[in-house]
């Protein structure tokens, strides 16, 4: 069954919006109502540019937390935002990691949200399953997942980093791989058909 959806691809973080909030998932996608930044978002971003260029390049940003410079040596020169693909049922699904190292077989991910990451919420991620999953099809091994948190906190609505940071690894099971796969695809039928309904009711709803 061929799905019609808002995008030729879709994303993980598209696969949690949609689950967490549909209605606000209708809104970006849909309606295409821009999403309202947030502070943790532009923080997010800035981090994730700082970490490229530091990966790439050696080069150590303004914005790079200086207590976090040791720590992110063993990553210099390996491969940082990896695009990876799956096709699922013909579902095209997208994404970016963070650092993939080939040599340890590690798949790597950086997190500076509010809400701290446990093991537990590592092994849940249906990102981190996903993007195991992408890398074992390229490979002989199921790889690690790495999430490497750094803590912040929000002072006068500013993001700041506390100066606490730690790393979590899990090697998810085929089982677990496979559940995130089906749960991704049931999910993009969800939409599609709900994409479906808004096409087919569009001058209504914009009449």
């Amino acid at each position: 069954m061929k799905l019609n959806l808002p995008k030729q691809y879709i994303s993980i973080s598209q696969v949690n919006l949609f689950l967490q909030d549909s209605k606000k998932y209708m809104d970006r996608y849909f309606h295409l109502i821009p999403e309202e930044p947030s502070i943790y978002m532009e923080f997010g971003k800035t981090f994730a540019t700082d970490c490229e260029a530091f990966i790439k390049d050696g080069i150590v940003n303004e914005t790079f937390p200086t207590f976090y410079v040791d720590k992110m040596q063993p990553f210099k020169g390996k491969e940082s935002e990896k695009e990876i693909g799956l096709s699922i049922n013909g579902v095209q699904v997208k994404g970016f990691i963070d650092v993939w190292d080939a040599e340890n077989n590690k798949v790597i991910d950086f997190k500076t949200s509010g809400k701290s990451w446990t093991e537990q919420t590592l092994q849940d991620s249906l990102q981190m399953r996903i993007y195991s999953m992408a890398m074992f099809t390229n490979g002989q091994e199921i790889p690690v997942s790495q999430i490497n948190y750094l803590e912040t906190k929000v002072v006068n609505n500013k993001v700041e980093f506390t100066g606490k940071s730690y790393e979590l690894n899990y090697q998810f099971s085929m089982n677990e791989m496979l559940q995130a796969i089906d749960l991704v695809y049931e999910t993009a039928v969800e939409i599609s058909k709900e994409y479906d309904y808004f096409l087919m009711n569009k001058d209504k709803i914009y009449g």
